[in-house]
């Protein structure tokens, strides 16, 4: 049986991203998942929502990733009961590993396909998210639900940076997320806040637990870099280098290498290993990407390259329009440009 989760209302619109807002009840169905655990071991379950009512028409549990057809049929034969009608498009995430059942079934019904990275969906999808793993969590440890609260904008943006389950992982290994760093990213956030807290102990302990669940991975050692870059900077490039041996496009590991080089006034190997970085960072995270663009930019401006400083910072700004930093390098050229003409 479905239910209705009600979204907030800001201004007379829902407050989802403006591709979105259009839509009235019952013409655009989106299908999404989340991480559970069944039986201690990792599941996904597959919801089936319409974003213009915010109605649940219902989910599956998939332990392999892939709901089988008749699954997913089933799952939207009972959606179509409520309208008794298809709707024009059917949703999911962009690196969904069943996007293509998912896109063959919308097809033979008549209904466009479209996906989309998962922090598009962000704000329609996290309170079903809430509510169910309030619900979750009144039926293991006997608490009380908690009243889902609309995410804030410092929310919504930490959210965005976060990779999806099933995205590239940000490490670059080859591997989705979900199987590769995301059993340990709560330790390495940890890890990374107590660091710039000054708790660096802390940090490393953190690390420590990490490493006891998946091992000296690339990540880990690249992340023993960063806090050990805090108090022990020979330590530190000995885990960077250790990282390298591992990996060689490591993106994070490389634009550590990139800053390091650039403060040794060392250009253009600083311009290789950024480079590598970005050549490395998945195509979705914008965050990083802006990051190692704009240092880029601040390389090729050392050197008195000025078309290619501001190719890079256009990059960047690409990623992260509303950049400040980006903003005031890109001004700054163009007023250079200015005052030569």
């Amino acid at each position: 049986m479905g239910s209705f989760i009600k979204f907030p209302v800001k201004n007379g619109h829902r407050i989802t991203t403006d591709m979105l807002e259009k839509y009235e009840p019952f013409e655009a169905w989106l299908i999404f998942r989340m991480d559970i655990l069944v039986a201690r071991k990792p599941a996904d379950v597959l919801i089936l929502l319409d974003i213009g009512s915010g109605y649940v028409f219902g989910h599956i549990i998939v332990l392999n990733e892939m709901p089988s057809s008749s699954e997913l049929e089933n799952l939207m034969n009972d959606a179509y009961k409520l309208p008794e009608h298809w709707p024009k498009i059917l949703y999911c995430s962009q690196n969904d590993p069943a996007k293509e059942l998912f896109e063959n079934s919308a097809v033979k019904k008549g209904i466009f396909f479209e996906d989309a990275p998962s922090s598009v969906f962000y704000e329609i999808t996290s309170p079903v998210i809430e509510t169910f793993g309030s619900f979750q969590k009144s039926i293991d440890g006997g608490g009380k639900r908690d009243e889902w609260k609309k995410p804030s904008e410092e929310e919504i943006m930490a959210r965005s940076l976060i990779p999806d389950s099933y995205d590239p992982c940000p490490c670059a290994s080859g591997k989705k997320f979900k199987f590769c760093c995301k059993p340990v990213f709560a330790e390495i956030i940890e890890a990374m806040v107590s660091a710039e807290k000054g708790n660096t102990q802390r940090a490393l302990k953190c690390l420590d637990e990490a490493k006891e669940k998946v091992g000296e991975t690339p990540e880990i050692l690249c992340r023993y870099a960063i806090v050990y870059s805090f108090f022990d900077k020979k330590k530190s490039c000995d885990y960077i280098n250790r990282c390298l041996m591992l990996n060689p496009r490591h993106p994070r590991a490389n634009y550590i290498r990139g800053i390091d080089l650039k403060e040794k006034k060392k250009y253009k190997e600083a311009l290789k290993a950024y480079e590598i970085a970005a050549a490395n960072y998945p195509s979705g995270d914008r965050f990083h990407l802006n990051e190692v663009w704009n240092n880029i930019g601040t390389v090729y401006y050392e050197l008195g390259d000025y078309m290619n400083a501001r190719q890079a910072w256009e990059k960047a700004r690409d990623y992260m329009p509303e950049d400040d930093m980006v903003l005031r390098n890109l001004k700054l050229l163009d007023e250079m440009d200015n005052t030569r003409q």
